[in-house]
C-alpha cells in the first residue's frame, strides 16, 4: 500500500503549482516569527537556557503584547481564514526533553503561553517504559504528553521515530548520496508513519506537523509529508533574528517551510523579536571566531 503511495508522488506536482484553500474572503498576511529551544537546563550551550531565562522570554512576550499561537491556531488561519490574535509568535521546542515538562510547562501555564513540542518517537517509547529521573537527557513519556495537551497549551509534533541522527551517510531524514528517489521516500514515510501511528495509539490524535532534525531539510520529503496527511512543517532556521515568516490565508504550501529563530543563550526572545536584530554573516568567520563575535554583536 505503501509503495503505491509513493508511486503516486512522483506522478504529481504540487510544488510546482502554488496551492489556494477554498472560501478565503479576506486575503491578508501575517508575520509569524517562531522561536526555536531545546534543553530547559543550567547547562550552557548553543541549544540550553536555564528555566530563568526561559520565563523571561515569558515575560517579555507578555509585556510586549506578544500572543502566542499553537500550530493549530496557524493551520486554521490559512485554511479556513480564522483570525489569529495580534502580534502572533509561535514557542516551539525540539526533541521533548524531560525538562521541558518539568520546566517549561510549568511556566507556560502560570503565563497562559502555548507552545508546540515535537518528539522523536523512539526515545518517548524508551522513556516511557524505563523512565527515571534524568533532567539533562531524559525525555517526556505519553503520559507526560496527555498530560500537557489536555491543557490546551501545548501540541505535539512528529520529529521523526528514529531518524533524528547523523550516521551511515544520512543527516537526520535527509536523503542520501546515490540513494533513489523511491527508496528514500518508503524509508523515511515508514518512519514518520511509525510515530503518526504511535501517537494515535497512546493519545488518539496525529500530529499535524513535523520537525526537520537538524533543520536538515529535504525537498524529497515534502510530497510524502502531504500524503501523509501533514499540514505543516518546521524547516529550516534563520540565523537572522527578527526576520518573521509571513503567512498568507490560502497559501497551504507556505505551510511548509515555517523558518525559526534558535533562542540560544545569545539570544533572548527581547533580541529575537526587536526589529534592529542584525543578521550574523557566520560565513565570514571561522568558527572558533564566532561565538566570541556573537556575543559582542549583542551585548
Amino acid at each position: 500500500m505503501f509503495k503505491k503511495i509513493l508511486l503516486i508522488i512522483l506522478s504529481i506536482t504540487i510544488l510546482t503549482t502554488p496551492i489556494k484553500a477554498e472560501n478565503i474572503d479576506n486575503l491578508q498576511s501575517v508575520e509569524l516569527p517562531i522561536l526555536m529551544y531545546h534543553f530547559l537546563n543550567e547547562n550552557k550551550g548553543e541549544h540550553f537556557i536555564s528555566p530563568d531565562e526561559f520565563e523571561q522570554d515569558l515575560i517579555f512576550l507578555k509585556e510586549n503584547g506578544f500572543n502566542t499561537i499553537g500550530i493549530s491556531d496557524l493551520i486554521a488561519f490559512v485554511y479556513d481564514n480564522e483570525p489569529l490574535p495580534d502580534n502572533p509568535v509561535m514557542l516551539t521546542f525540539d526533541d521533548g526533553y524531560y525538562n521541558n515538562y518539568v520546566y517549561g510547562f510549568p511556566l507556560l501555564k502560570e503565563y497562559n503561553k502555548k507552545a508546540v513540542i515535537s518528539i522523536i518517537g523512539d526515545h518517548t517509547d524508551i522513556w516511557s517504559d524505563n523512565f527515571y529521573e534524568d533532567l539533562k537527557h531524559g525525555h517526556i513519556t505519553w503520559n507526560h504528553i496527555r498530560e500537557m495537551r489536555e491543557s490546551g497549551l501545548v501540541e505535539i509534533g512528529n520529529h521523526t521515530y528514529a531518524m533524528h541522527q547523523n550516521r551511515h551517510g544520512r543527516r537526520g531524514c535527509t536523503r542520501k548520496d546515490g540513494e533513489s528517489l523511491l527508496d528514500y521516500q518508503r524509508i523515511f514515510g515508514r518512519d514518520i508513519n511509525r510515530l503518526q501511528n504511535r501517537v494515535f495509539e497512546e493519545c488518539g490524535f496525529s500530529p499535524d506537523v513535523f520537525a526537520f532534525p537538524y533543520h536538515a531539510i529535504c525537498t524529497d520529503a515534502i510530497e510524502v509529508l502531504k500524503i501523509l496527511g501533514f499540514r505543516a512543517a518546521f524547516t529550516g532556521a534563520q540565523i537572522a533574528a527578527g526576520i518573521p515568516n509571513t503567512i498568507t490565508p490560502g497559501d497551504i504550501n507556505g505551510l511548509f517551510d515555517l523558518r525559526r529563530v534558535n533562542r540560544s543563550r545569545l539570544r533572548c526572545a527581547e533580541k529575537i523579536l526587536t526589529p534592529q536584530a542584525i543578521e550574523v554573516p557566520t560565513e565570514m568567520l571561522i568558527p572558533e571566531e564566532t561565538e566570541e563575535w556573537l556575543q559582542q554583536l549583542l551585548e
